[in-house]
This record gives structure tokens, sequence and C-alpha cells, in this order.
């Protein structure tokens, strides 16, 4: 244990919580084990209609050394919630953390330990790695979607191919002052909300992180990527804010476009689709499919049998 588990009242942590009952007590619990660095563990409960309020009313009576803010609002989502609980803030140092998801203990003190060692002034976040757990709380072994950290320093190139922050929002510590320069969370995303916050934070911050797995990541029926239409509304989204700022993200094009001719859908179907710049809508238009179709075909051709072999040579015996 390092002598920073002993600091005080350094982090506020913001959990936007929608019909969290089920999860948001051992949610709190890997808070609580973060020791004294926290300074009060904001809530937004975003619209709720189950017993999310009862469920925090009773963790608090359970541990009322710590300070918990229970903020009510409609749902409006959960870049809005987040920005409540940001707004709520006064502590140095924010976490976020989704109301589903678990930290293992000292998470916070090893972030800490990487903002205080360092010589650079611009350091704005620090990440970790992170495991993915079911529904019952148990690791999720053998998934290769687990981004592992590798970013460091001034990334914004990188990032403008992909999130690649492991752990995303759950796994971040940023340094309040931030937002002061960057402004909050951008509300008319559905989803990717992360992905464009680490993008604005570094055009003029650098980004750190801890090598050591101390998020689990919850995956359960419920989870936003699960929802493919959600998920291409809000690439269509950031593919669109990329123009409004005068870049063409062609990687994010060949993503919404590969998804559109998997899925057989029309860009047309997309919420947001006609309102978008004109280069977004011609580049997504349904000739662009059928030309996008044309030039995929033989590469699935080649690499549908390339998986099966592989799938093959290293199946489980």
């Amino acid at each position: 244990m390092s002598a920073l588990d002993s600091a005080h009242h350094l982090v506020d942590v913001v959990i936007p919580a929608f019909n969290a009952g089920r999860y948001i007590d051992q949610t709190l619990e890997s808070v609580a084990l973060q020791g004294n660095i926290i300074k009060s563990v904001l809530i937004v409960n975003d619209g709720s209609t189950d017993n999310t309020a009862q469920v925090v009313d009773a963790f608090y009576q359970k541990h009322p050394h710590l300070t918990i803010h229970l903020i009510h609002q409609e749902n409006q989502g959960l870049a809005s919630a987040r920005n409540t609980g940001l707004k709520a803030a006064s502590a140095p140092y924010i976490a976020l953390l989704d109301a589903d998801d678990v930290w293992l203990a000292h998470k916070l003190s090893a972030q800490i330990a990487i903002f205080s060692d360092s010589n650079d002034p611009k350091l704005g976040v620090v990440y970790c790695a992170y495991e993915l757990i079911d529904e019952e709380s148990k690791p999720i072994l053998g998934k290769n979607i687990i981004i592992l950290p590798r970013l460091r320093g001034q990334i914004f190139s990188q990032l403008q191919t992909g999130n690649f922050i492991s752990g995303s929002g759950s796994s971040v510590l940023i340094r309040a002052s931030v937002f002061q320069d960057i402004g909050y969370f951008d509300e008319t995303l559905v989803a990717s909300e992360d992905w464009d916050m680490w993008l604005r934070i570094a055009k003029i911050f650098t980004f750190d992180y801890v090598n050591q797995v101390f998020v689990q990541i919850r995956v359960h029926p419920n989870n936003m990527q699960k929802d493919f239409l959600r998920m291409l509304t809000s690439d269509l989204a950031m593919l669109n804010k990329f123009c409004q700022h005068g870049k063409n993200n062609y990687f994010l094009l060949w993503k919404i476009r590969t998804i559109l001719y998997k899925k057989n859908v029309s860009a047309q179907s997309i919420p947001g689709f006609d309102t978008c710049e004109p280069w977004v809508r011609s580049q997504l238009s349904d000739t662009q499919k059928q030309l996008w179709g044309i030039f995929m075909a033989p590469l699935n051709a080649v690499w549908e049998p390339l998986k099966k072999i592989r799938n093959f040579l290293f199946r489980k015996s």
C-alpha cells in the first residue's frame, strides 16, 4: 500500500445511474474500497423507475463515513447525467464510473501516483486496464475485445481512428481543471460520448496509464454496445462532427459502410442521417453502398475461408 492511500479528499466520483438497482450496491462497495482519497460520491439518478434510490440510501446507512450526494433529474441520457455530476464536483480530480461496473482496490491511489510522479504539466488523464465480468460478476474468459493500455503522451492522432482508451469511462481519472478548458460531454451523442471527450481532451492535454487491471466492465443484455443501430447512430454523429470541423474521417466512414453492407441496411434508416453534412450523406448513399459491396465481396471471399482455417487450427482441444 502506497503513502497515497492515506491521502484525503482528492477525488470526486461521478456515477450516472438509470435503473441501476440490481448492480449499484456492488459498484458502490468497490468505491468504498478506495479509502480516504475520495472526497464525495456524486450519484446522478437519471430518471430511474426501479429501486435505484432506495439501494443508494441503504448503502449510505452502511457507510455513513462516505460523503454521498444523490442527485435526481428527469431521464436525459448518460452524457447529461455525467455533466450534472461534473458540475456538482469540487475535488481536484474526477473519476467516472458506470453504475454496473466495479473498481478493484487501490485503483484511484495508483492513478493519483502517476499524476504525482509526472513532470508533465499537461497531463490530464490517467486510465488503466480492465477485464470483463458477466451478470453474476464472474470473469468472462477468452474474449479478444479487450483494449490494452498502450497510448500515452500526445495521442490525438491515434484517437482519431477509434476509442482506444482501455476501459473508457469507468477507467479514467481526470484532472478537474481539464473540464474548464474543454467543456462537458456532448449531450447530442447517444453513444461514443466518451470517445468524443477523449478527442477533445487530447487536443490540449496528454494521457498516461497504469498497466494493471483495476476495472471490471460488466457485460449483460442491456449493454448499449449490443444495440447496433444505436451505435451506428453514434458513429454517424461522430463522422458528421468530424466533417463539421473540416476533418473527413475515412476510418470511421469505412466502419459505417462495412456495417451497412453486412447488415444490409440503408444509411437513410439511421436516425439523424437527413441532418448530416452533405459530404456525409453523399458518402453513405445507396449508390456508395452498392459500390462498397462490390469492393468488399472479393475481400470476404478470401477472409471467410481464412477465418475458418484459423478457427480450426486454434480450436480448443
